[in-house]
């Protein structure tokens, strides 16, 4: 019975040490690095593939409806922002004054 409690506390530690140094999102981090940064011939590039793509299964298995609502939202089209016209006249209109432009 000891050796249980033993291996319990040993578990809850090792869970609490996991959740405070946060390795998970570390290797996350480190493998989208590899795979934007390095060519795909590189050893790094190709270790870094599996680790994403087992990133990818825990995200769509935990947050099913999150991911498919961020997948839709990737797909919808965006309107670029509205870019300002080049007003040729610009420097003759700033010292016109408008109408009703009190002194």
């Amino acid at each position: 019975m000891g050796a249980l409690w033993l291996a319990l506390a040993a578990a809850v530690l090792t869970g609490y040490a996991a959740g405070r140094a946060r390795p998970w999102q570390r290797l996350i981090d480190w493998a989208q690095d590899q795979v934007t940064q390095r060519p795909t011939r590189s050893l790094g590039f190709w270790l870094a593939v599996p680790v994403l793509l087992v990133g990818l299964a825990v995200l769509w298995t935990c947050h099913p409806r999150r991911s498919a609502a961020n997948v839709r939202s990737w797909r919808q089209d965006r309107t670029p922002p509205a870019v300002p016209r080049l007003d040729p006249d610009w420097a003759a209109r700033r010292g016109a004054r408008t109408e009703g432009e009190d002194q």
